[in-house]
């Protein structure tokens, strides 16, 4: 049997130890003062020592989680986990919170009460990484009924957070494909998970074929064409291909000179606008340098002005004339030197002009007689047209051999698709047929953990419960757990959140009552399990526990004392004082798990 033995750390003055009792245990918050009695939560810790329990077994690490998430507050703590093994003996968890991801493991024959005095090399394992961890504890827990799935995967349904009440069988976690949790359901209830996991591997390869040949279809806009009509229609576009090919071949010289011709054509047009653009350009040229030099002529005469201003009546003395014959003499000596260069540049330009003029009368003369060539010559246009209709061909053969070959794959896609349905199809029916195999069987471990389920939900309340399962519309499996009618119907109708609760203890207590007879854990941990029930409710659902944990289950419940149907001790009906593994109280920090300031 796997129970758990004690949880404590490496700070008891901060986290004590606590030790749980091989039956009913219950961790007991109290509610002192009056103003805190009607707040939702208080913030003592009943859920978080659920929480520790679970990081203890080996919880992934995670930003969110509340030790690492105030790594201030917890990062010199270290917890321990004493569990009894299935196959007799103990072992230690140790599991720092400094880094988070490194286990330590002891093994031993008895109970050790305080781990914190052994020396690191008197422990089995110090210090292993996290994934190498997970697996050696699967080896030594050695619960084969859980295979192919590791001891990890059951956690969920043996430490109930208030997120897990929503469904019996859908955890809060089981967030992601079906495939992920549907199957281990499966197997955990009673089936043969195999065929199951076949059955959601399958589906999954239908859907992806399924979405392929949708894609795949709308790329060719939903057409179906017969791959035999397009393989027709190819082999007669190649018949046309080869024949223009052939007769394209026979023109020989003939059109091989027709083509030089053309090229020729080609390359004249180009010479003759490059030529034009020259001319063009020295055009312009030689009109800016004639504008230059008609500007730079000297238009002041000295002496045209003095004569200006004597006939005006103002003399114009010596000085003033000598000064303006120096400035023209200056502005002539300044621009000679430009002026000859200009008119240097004026007369190479002319000329190159004269030669443009001769050589494009050349070349125009040589692209009349080419054009007058290619227009009297039948064979080019005959070779024109001829090429034009091999492009086209070409191009149509293409068009049709790519809807050939998504032709090809789309009638594979089918071929595939209707071989995945067939396969899925026997899947199915050998999943239905196992179903229908262990329903009628009521020895069979579904027909046992129906039957006590069912058993829990009377003694608890008086009406009737089910379990089934059953494969639905899309081939998938549905579990459901509902109440039955007046008239014995099933009806999955809401009946509240405290009957959710109370189907999902009863499922946890009775599938584990189902691996009493092979190594398994007994365990189970319910948070706030009387929560929102009426008294006398609660009185029954502490006498399920008792019996139950009579059985050989260990059952751990947190509640309120609010919660509580009587006194402790009252009466049967209710706990007793050894019940209790922890008391948690409202009146400072002494009284929460943690004893430090709130975080």
């Amino acid at each position: 049997m796997m129970k758990l033995k004690r949880l404590y750390s490496n700070r008891p003055d901060v986290f004590g130890s606590i030790t749980f009792n091989n039956g009913l245990s219950a961790v007991l918050a109290e509610i002192r003062l009056p103003e805190n009695r009607d707040l939702d939560t208080h913030n003592l810790g009943k859920t978080t020592l659920a929480e520790l329990i679970d990081f203890c077994l080996l919880k992934g690490k995670s930003s969110s989680f509340f030790l690492f998430k105030h790594r201030s507050s917890f990062e010199k703590f270290a917890f321990y986990l004493e569990i009894e093994l299935p196959s007799g003996g103990y072992l230690t968890i140790g599991r720092p919170v400094d880094p988070g991801s490194k286990i330590y493991f002891k093994r031993s024959e008895s109970s050790i009460e305080d781990i914190t005095a052994v020396e690191g090399p008197d422990w089995d394992h110090l210090g292993m990484p996290f994934d190498r961890a997970k697996l050696l504890l699967d080896g030594m827990l050695a619960i084969d009924a859980l295979r192919p799935w590791g001891f990890r995967k059951a956690v969920g349904y043996l430490i109930r957070s208030q997120r897990d009440y929503l469904d019996v069988f859908q955890l809060g976690k089981f967030t992601g494909k079906h495939l992920d949790w549907k199957p281990f359901v499966a197997h955990l209830i009673g089936m043969e998970s195999e065929p199951v996991i076949g059955l959601y591997q399958k589906k999954e390869e239908l859907n992806q074929a399924t979405s392929d040949l949708a894609t795949l279809t709308r790329e060719w806009s939903g057409e179906d064409v017969d791959p035999s009509v397009l393989d027709g229609l190819i082999s007669v576009k190649r018949r046309d291909i080869d024949a223009r090919t052939a007769t394209l071949a026979s023109f020989n010289f003939q059109e091989e000179d027709t083509r030089a011709t053309t090229e020729l054509i080609d390359r004249t047009e180009a010479q003759i606008t490059a030529l034009n653009e020259e001319s063009y350009r020295l055009g312009r040229l030689v009109q800016r340098i004639d504008e230059s030099l008609e500007e730079e002529q000297v238009l002041f005469r000295p002496r045209d002005a003095a004569e200006l201003f004597r006939q005006a009546g103002v003399f114009l003395g010596d000085q003033i004339k000598r000064e303006y014959e120096q400035l023209v003499a200056f502005n002539r000596a300044i621009t000679e030197e430009r002026r000859e260069a200009l008119q240097e540049q004026l007369t190479e330009s002319q000329a190159r002009l004269v030669e443009i003029r001769k050589e494009l009368e050349t070349l125009n003369l040589r692209r009349a007689q080419s054009l007058e060539f290619l227009r009297n010559s039948d064979s080019l246009e005959k070779y024109k047209s001829l090429s034009l209709e091999l492009t086209n061909l070409q191009g149509e053969l293409s068009v049709l051999e790519a809807r050939r070959s998504a032709a090809a794959r789309l009638a594979d896609l089918r071929r595939h698709q209707r071989s995945l349905a067939e396969e899925f199809g026997h899947l199915e029916t050998a999943v239905e047929t196992q179903i229908e195999e262990i329903s009628r069987n009521e020895e069979s471990r579904f027909g046992r953990l129906r039957r006590y389920f069912t058993e829990i939900i009377y003694e608890v309340l008086g009406q009737n419960a089910i379990i089934a399962i059953r494969v639905n519309s899309q081939g998938g499996l549905d579990f459901t757990a509902e109440f039955v009618g007046t008239a014995g119907i099933a009806t999955s109708g809401d009946r509240g959140t405290s009957y959710r609760k109370l189907l999902c203890i009863a499922f946890d207590l009775a599938f584990l009552r189902t691996y009493l007879d092979v190594p398994f854990p007994r365990f189970v941990y319910h948070d706030g399990a009387l929560e929102q029930l009426e008294p006398r409710k609660r009185e029954k659902l502490i006498g399920v526990f008792r019996e139950y944990a009579a059985l050989g289950l260990q059952p751990i419940i947190s509640l309120l004392d609010s919660d509580l149907p009587l006194p402790i001790g009252s009466s049967h009906l209710t706990l007793m004082p050894e019940d209790v593994v922890v008391t948690l109280h409202d009146e400072g920090q002494e009284g929460r798990l943690f004893k430090m300031p709130t975080w």
